[in-house]
């Protein structure tokens, strides 16, 4: 069911956090069995885990997920901007997400922020026109928004908008300094204040 997905996508239930179905049910007023079945959908999507006689928890975010997950991104988003950089491809779609990145402040919610910041860069995958790169790119859309979720603790909305429009400029100049920018935020501007957001964290639960 939706809601349990969006707590979880939104940060709002900390990772290894254990699900509890009567609890759930009663508190949204559902059933069990309609509980047991979302829980099931995000077991499979990689959202929670799932374990025999215990019940669900929330998925862990380790070092080695948030990096496994980054260099994904990066071979396919890098790869995907390199087929279209400076070709002449329509670029209005990724003009119009960092434009709204941009518009956003500090009272925008943060699944907000993310939700653009994800469009955005399906966006550059988009415009390589390789149906292949977007699908496997897909595949991963739910366990970046889960993670993306805890990033609003390191990053503020300013900062992370600008980051992404002056990006978008680059790219929309056809410039080969737009490469070296994708790179910068797959790597720097992402991971290391993703795993301080994540330490933070822990030591609050």
């Amino acid at each position: 069911m939706v809601q349990i997905r969006d707590e979880v996508l939104d940060g709002k239930i900390a990772p290894g956090t254990w699900l509890r179905e009567e609890q759930i049910a009663e508190r949204l007023e559902v059933g069990r069995y309609t509980v047991r079945s979302a829980v099931e959908r995000l077991v499979s999507v990689g959202l929670l885990v799932h374990e025999r006689n215990r019940g669900a928890f929330v998925s862990p975010i380790s070092p080695e997920r948030v990096e496994r997950l980054f260099e994904t991104r990066k071979v396919i988003e890098v790869e995907s901007l390199r087929l279209f950089l400076g070709s002449g491809t329509d670029l209005s779609e990724i003009k119009a997400h960092a434009k709204m990145l941009g518009s956003f402040d500090e009272t925008t919610p943060w699944h907000t922020v993310i939700e653009a910041h994800n469009d955005f860069h399906r966006a550059i995958v988009a415009a390589a026109g390789n149906s292949r790169l977007l699908d496997t790119y897909d595949r991963y859309q739910d366990e970046l928004q889960f993670m993306l979720s805890f990033i609003g603790r390191v990053h503020t909305v300013d900062i992370f908008g600008t980051n992404h429009v002056l990006l978008a400029e680059e790219i929309c100049r056809g410039s080969p300094k737009a490469i070296e920018c994708l790179e910068f935020d797959l790597t720097e501007f992402g991971i290391p204040p993703l795993l301080e957001a994540l330490a933070e964290l822990e030591g609050t639960t």
